[in-house]
């Protein structure tokens, strides 16, 4: 499976490229929020995914966040 690089607007998210190796994508990501520093860090993802359409909706999906237990207070 590849991972898929995207950079994220303010209502759709646009496909940068795809790569089979995490190490190329991660270094993509990394160069993007380099050479856009005025841009949020989380405007550039990066996800692994079988396809581009399944990484959309696995960016896309809203995510319940998980109870505060007590010890983590």
């Amino acid at each position: 499976m590849p991972y898929f690089v995207f950079r994220k607007l303010t209502d759709k998210l646009e496909f940068q490229h795809s790569h089979e190796a995490y190490k190329d994508a991660k270094q993509e990501v990394k160069d993007l929020r380099a050479a856009n520093p005025d841009e949020d860090l989380n405007n550039f993802r990066l996800v692994f995914a079988d396809d581009e359409k399944q990484a959309r909706i696995l960016l896309t999906t809203k995510h319940e966040s998980s109870p505060v237990e007590e010890w983590e207070t």
